[in-house]
């Protein structure tokens, strides 16, 4: 699979005229939301009954519903699932009550990305369709304006026409300690001026050092976590690599939309293996490529993450809700539904909810994980 796209030039106009023809550009692809996170990591904003997906951090409305309007721009709403847990299941209705009741999938038990995406593929199929499908999480902030959507249309041509797992992999700007990379090699094929690249490893996120590594280098991509694929590829590869989740997935599958549905599904579905797309698929398969892209993105992971994102004013401070500052810089306050003041604070994260004041220094955000564990073993699962 792997040449140089200067001898793949007719090939890469092949994947946009032949085989499958991915005629108009959203109307046959099917998009996938993964909408079942917890995001302990923007605790104590996000709690048990809303969880990041679900919280407006940026003024602008729901992580969720900001991931849905941007693809519904191009995909049509009938032509996107949800993938959540029954927990969330009455919150996504809520959040998107024009969405067709068959479009979400509601997990019974957590299994992690691999099965839901293979029940998600199986959706299509039993739809009688094969058009590729666009898989993104519900909280990632993605830049406005056609990049986007240009690059999933070119990701849709190529995946219409290879058995091709596409993943779409960021350009570093820094030499970020939070993100996994992936490592690519020479160019498979290009699709209206989008190169695809073979993969040659997946990393797992680095130290600091090996981070500066792969950033000082012009091969590396962040893995974003967004990917496109037919249906039928997928579930092949799934097969493949996951033969323990063939019989479950079969039987899901065989009364997808029918009479017992619901029972089957309950019955079944813990019996899938619990892992990754990543680890459990995309790192085995000999089918992935990568689109690298230089878009605007950030998966919110962090506090962190979000003060990098929010504008600030003259003195570096970032503040939602009203902020009164004396001699206090590069601070991040959120607290939508108050007032903060701050004397001679730097480098701070304060976030104010429902009594629960966090204080947090800057660059340590990504400790509330671990701090949210010791709440959950002092039995103080009441602030979670």
């Amino acid at each position: 699979m792997s040449r140089d796209c200067s001898k793949s030039d007719e090939a890469g106009r092949n994947a946009s005229s032949g085989g499958r023809k991915f005629r108009d550009r959203g109307s046959e692809m099917f998009a996938v939301i993964l909408a079942g996170g917890k995001g302990k990591r923007f605790w104590p904003y996000s709690r048990a009954g809303t969880p990041k997906q679900f919280l407006d951090i940026t003024g602008k409305g729901s992580m969720l519903s900001l991931t849905f309007s941007r693809i519904s721009r191009f995909i049509p709403e009938e032509r996107i699932l949800i993938l959540t847990v029954s927990e969330q299941l009455e919150r996504i209705r809520e959040e998107l009550p024009g969405l067709p009741p068959g479009n979400i999938f509601s997990e019974p038990a957590g299994r992690n990305t691999a099965p839901s995406l293979a029940v998600a593929a199986a959706m299509v199929r039993a739809r009688g369709e094969d058009g590729p499908i666009l898989c993104c999480p519900a909280d990632h902030l993605v830049g406005s304006g056609d990049a986007f959507r240009e690059l999933v249309t070119a990701a849709g041509e190529l995946a219409s026409d290879r058995d091709a797992l596409v993943t779409f992999g960021i350009k570093p700007n820094r030499p970020a300690t939070g993100y996994g990379y992936i490592e690519a090699g020479s160019c498979v094929a290009e699709v209206s001026g989008q190169r695809f690249l073979e993969v040659l490893r997946f990393h797992e996120k680095p130290d600091i050092e090996a981070a500066e590594g792969y950033v000082a280098r012009d091969n590396f991509y962040w893995n974003s976590g967004i990917f496109a694929w037919r249906p039928s590829v997928f579930l092949s590869e799934w097969e493949r690599h996951l033969p323990g989740g063939r019989e479950p997935l079969a039987r899901i599958a065989g009364v997808l939309g029918r009479p017992g549905e619901r029972e089957t599904i309950e019955r079944e579905y813990p019996l899938m293996p619990s892992v990754s797309v990543d680890y459990g698929i995309l790192e085995k398969s000999d089918a992935v490529v990568v689109a690298p892209a230089s878009l605007e993105w950030n998966d919110v992971g962090s506090w962190d993450a979000l003060f990098d994102i929010l504008p600030a004013d003259s003195d570096g401070n970032v503040a939602t809700g009203e902020l009164e500052a004396f001699d206090s810089r590069g601070n991040l306050f959120f607290n939508p539904n108050g007032m903060t003041a701050a004397v001679g604070v730097e480098d701070t994260i304060v976030v104010v909810r429902d009594g629960i004041v966090l204080v947090c220094r800057r660059g340590q955000s990504e400790r509330i994980k671990e701090f949210t564990k010791m709440l959950e073993e002092k039995g103080r699962s009441n602030l979670l």
